[in-house]
């Protein structure tokens, strides 16, 4: 054999070796179980659909998936642990808007880079939210509040789970794109908000549709707009803020993110898990039983999803005078 044949076989050798190697992790992975970090406390909606995708992911993968809520400062605390996490896909996060964008703006450290420290894996969901008021308020919808508040600047104030929260901002797309002068208040939680609007303490409030959809089917509270371009199955009856201001859409969305460097083909074989989950008649249910939206696709388009959303967010959080605290 000459020296050409040996170089040859010598690379092909090396290429295998190298492909083995890729593909090892990938096939020897998951041998233990995985924790899904939760970065709000049980009960609400990232709750509900890490569990929904806990459970399945557990199914596909051969291997249990643990929840663990590990909530605070806006979801930072449970982000921060996922990114200092070994790079290893057995410990994985269910971030949100406000853990993967928003709380760069909202608090001066929150221990990690959301676009540094981590991978994208899975596009969940997306859920909107939904303005809400109390019966007593005489408002029926968008048209009326919008109407009140011009008529009236600086009367009606609207409760927020918190500086920066998604409630918080459609707060602010309204009064910008509605020259609407509305007051906010701060709550620590969307709970705390609603329980306040429903003893008549505020006018208004926002939530994510799914843990409002009870209070708003038993009459409790009044449901003036969902903050998607347009109504949702599960409450058809809404119209969408879009209608009273065109162009309006803030909705929430759900992914799943591993720390970064985490092996590609073992992102790759988590997708595809998630994927199959999502694509379950059983989770199509439940997710439109949550009034949620199932997502999915590849990391590359997630990638792309994440990038554009923080320009849109940069822009809407800028505007609003929201400083670090």
């Amino acid at each position: 054999m000459n020296f050409s044949s040996l170089l040859r076989v010598w690379t092909l050798g090396i290429a295998a070796a190298a492909a083995l190697g890729a593909a090892g992790p990938a096939q020897a992975w998951p041998d233990q179980p995985l924790r899904l970090v939760v970065p709000f406390a049980a009960g609400g909606t990232t709750d509900l659909l890490g569990r929904l995708m806990a459970e399945g992911l557990g199914a596909e993968l051969g291997q249990s998936v643990v929840v663990v809520n590990k909530a605070g400062a806006g979801g930072s605390l449970g982000a921060a642990e996922v990114a200092r996490a070994p790079a290893d896909g057995y410990t994985l996060l269910l971030g949100t808007p406000g853990t993967q964008i928003i709380n760069a703006y909202v608090y001066k450290q929150i221990g990690y880079d959301p676009a540094r420290d981590f991978a994208p894996v899975a596009y969940v969901a997306q859920v909107p939210n939904v303005v809400l008021t109390h019966p007593g308020s005489g408002l029926k919808n968008m048209d009326d509040l919008l109407r009140s508040a011009r008529a009236e600047p600086g009367r009606l104030n609207w409760g927020s789970p918190g500086v920066g929260s998604s409630g918080h901002l459609a707060l602010e797309m309204v009064k910008r794109m509605g020259k609407a002068d509305i007051r906010h208040v701060p709550y620590k939680g969307a709970s705390q908000a609603n329980n306040d609007l429903l003893g008549g303490q505020i006018d208004l409030s926002a939530d994510n549709l799914p843990t409002a959809l009870p209070l708003i089917k038993a009459g409790k509270l009044v449901a003036l707009g969902v903050t998607s371009a347009r109504p949702v199955p599960a409450a058809p009856e809404v119209a969408a803020i879009a209608q009273a201001l065109p162009g309006f859409d803030l909705t929430s969305w759900f992914v799943i993110m591993a720390p970064a460097g985490t092996p590609q083909p073992v992102v790759d074989k988590l997708n595809a898990a998630a994927q199959r989950v999502l694509d379950a008649p059983a989770t199509r249910q439940r997710l439109a039983a949550l009034a949620a939206q199932p997502m999915g696709g590849p990391p590359q388009a997630l990638a792309r999803h994440l990038e554009a959303e923080r320009e849109k967010y940069r822009v809407l959080i800028e505007g609003t005078g929201i400083r670090p605290e």
